[in-house]
């Protein structure tokens, strides 16, 4: 019987695709975590986002927070944020790295206000509250902890996170030998 080389291709071909898929495609799902862990996380989640104190994640935070950004920038306390008082807004919030002073200045006055300031999408917040009700859930806070875990845990696969040291097992400043002892 002669050998059918299209057919020998598309064998190989069909097992290096099974043999390459990620081990993701193999693990189980992960186990539900216990009541007292979610209410854990939250509890972790709220103590980092409850600005205003009221032990909840909310919009309100948000606000409470551009409002101490607005009076940090506002340096000669005219209660109006100059080009040269707003450039400094992205070292405070990285919010606000894309967002242009005259973006911001939707009026067209020259200056920002505290309501202009406060209007800028708080795009991390945004992605947390998946459902849009400005408020951060136990379900939302847990969803964004595992995703937290799994950037980590990805940084550490990828030589970007992790102990210190040099990646994958190299030397220091282009060492090439070990030192003598």
């Amino acid at each position: 019987m002669p050998i059918n080389k299209t057919a020998i291709v598309a064998l190989l071909s069909s097992l290096c695709v099974v043999a390459c898929s990620g081990p993701d495609d193999r693990r189980p799902p992960r186990p539900e975590l216990t009541p007292e862990r979610k209410a854990e996380l939250h509890e972790r989640f709220v103590d980092r986002w409850d600005f205003d104190g009221d032990g909840a994640v909310t919009c309100a935070d948000v606000t409470f927070q551009r409002n101490q950004l607005f009076t940090l920038l506002d340096t000669n306390t005219d209660d109006m944020l100059a080009s040269g008082e707003y450039r400094y807004a992205k070292f405070e919030d990285k919010n606000f790295l894309f967002h242009l002073f005259t973006e911001v200045d939707t009026d067209g006055s020259g200056t920002i206000s505290r309501s202009e300031l406060n209007a800028v999408t708080h795009s991390q917040f945004i992605s947390l509250d998946k459902n849009g009700d400005c408020v951060v859930n136990e379900q939302e806070a847990e969803a964004a902890a595992r995703e937290r875990a799994r950037e980590n845990r990805s940084e550490r696969r990828d030589g970007k996170g992790g102990r210190g040291g040099p990646p994958r097992g190299g030397r220091p400043n282009g060492i090439t030998e070990a030192p003598a002892s």
